[in-house]
C-alpha cells in the first residue's frame, strides 16, 4: 500500500496541469511539434505533460516558450514547488534496500561484445535513440564487422521508423584546433551528410572539441537501457556497459538535451566548413 499522504503529488499535478491547460490554450499541438519548438525530444515533451518525469528547468522553461506561455515568476514557483516534491520523494525512496534499487548491469570487454550488444538494443527500440560519437577518429577508422553492422542498424532503425512519430538524435564530436576541423573527421562529416539527408527520422549535430583525449560515449535506447563506451589509448581501443533503468537513464538524458539545442546541425556545420576548407579527396 502507497503509504504517502494523499496530496504528495500535487505539486508536481499542478505544474503538469498547467502545462496541459497551456497546450489546449494554444491549440494543442502535437507532440513532435512542441519538441521541435522547445529543441528537446518527444519524450522529453511527454514526460512534461505527462508528469512522469520533471525535466530541468531550461526545458520546461523552452516548453511553456513553445506553448506560448511565458517563463515568470508563476511557472518558476510551480516547477521549483514540483522538483522539491519529488526530491523529498526520491529522498524517501533511498531508504529501500539497496538491491531493490541496484540497475541491471553488464560489461563488455571489447568493442565487438559492445557494439553487437548496442546494434541488438537498437533493433528491439519503440520510439527514440540518443547516441553521442566524441573520439578523436571517425567511425570509418573501425575496422570491426560489429562496428559496421552498428551504424548500419541506426541508420536502418531511423529509416524503417521515419513515419511512426520516432526519431534518432546523434551528437558527432569533432576534434578541432583553431576552429578547424581534422581533415580525416571533416571528410568523413561530407559523407555522412550525404548519406543521411533523406533520412526523415535521423538528425545530427556537431559538438566541437579540443581535447587531447577521447570522451565517454552514451547510447540511449528510449527510456529504458543506457550504453557508455570508454576509449582506450589506441584507436580500436574500447570498453563499456549497459545499464538497465529508466532513472539512470534519465541523468545523461537531461545532459542530452541541454546541449543538443546548443549545438550546430550537422548541414550548416558541413556547409560552413566545406566552403572554408575544401573537402580533402
Amino acid at each position: 500500500m502507497d503509504d504517502r499522504p494523499r496530496d504528495a503529488l500535487s505539486a508536481a499535478q499542478r505544474f503538469t496541469s498547467e502545462l496541459g491547460r497551456l497546450r489546449t490554450t494554444a491549440g494543442r499541438p502535437r507532440i513532435n511539434t512542441i519538441a521541435a519548438r522547445a529543441q528537446c525530444s518527444q519524450s522529453t515533451v511527454c514526460d512534461a505533460l505527462n508528469g512522469r518525469r520533471l525535466p530541468g528547468e531550461a526545458i520546461c522553461r523552452r516548453v511553456v516558450e513553445a506553448l506560448g506561455g511565458e517563463w515568470g515568476p508563476k511557472w518558476l514557483e510551480l516547477w521549483r514547488a514540483a522538483r522539491i516534491e519529488l526530491d523529498t520523494l526520491k529522498r524517501r525512496s533511498a531508504e529501500a534496500p539497496v538491491d531493490a534499487l541496484r540497475p541491471e548491469m553488464v560489461r563488455y570487454p571489447d568493442p565487438p561484445s559492445f557494439y553487437g550488444a548496442a546494434a541488438d538494443r537498437i533493433r528491439r527500440a519503440r520510439r527514440e535513440i540518443r547516441l553521442t560519437y566524441v573520439r578523436l577518429h571517425p567511425p570509418n577508422h573501425w575496422g570491426a564487422a560489429e562496428v559496421t553492422e552498428y551504424y548500419s542498424t541506426v541508420l536502418q532503425w531511423a529509416r524503417d521508423h521515419s513515419g511512426e512519430g520516432a526519431s534518432v538524435r546523434r551528437i558527432i564530436g569533432v576534434p578541432e584546433r583553431d576552429g578547424t576541423p581534422r581533415p580525416d573527421y571533416l571528410r568523413w562529416l561530407h559523407e555522412h551528410h550525404a548519406e543521411v539527408r533523406d533520412i526523415y527520422a535521423y538528425e545530427a549535430r556537431v559538438m566541437p572539441w579540443t581535447s587531447s583525449c577521447t570522451w565517454h560515449n552514451t547510447g540511449l535506447m528510449d527510456d529504458s537501457v543506457t550504453f557508455l563506451a570508454f576509449s582506450g589509448v589506441g584507436r580500436q581501443q574500447l570498453t563499456g556497459f549497459s545499464v538497465e533503468g529508466a532513472d539512470f537513464l534519465a541523468y545523461f538524458a537531461d545532459s542530452f538535451d541541454q546541449a543538443w539545442g546548443a549545438l550546430e546541425p550537422l548541414d550548416t556545420y558541413v556547409a560552413r566548413h566545406c566552403g572554408q576548407f575544401p573537402v580533402p579527396r
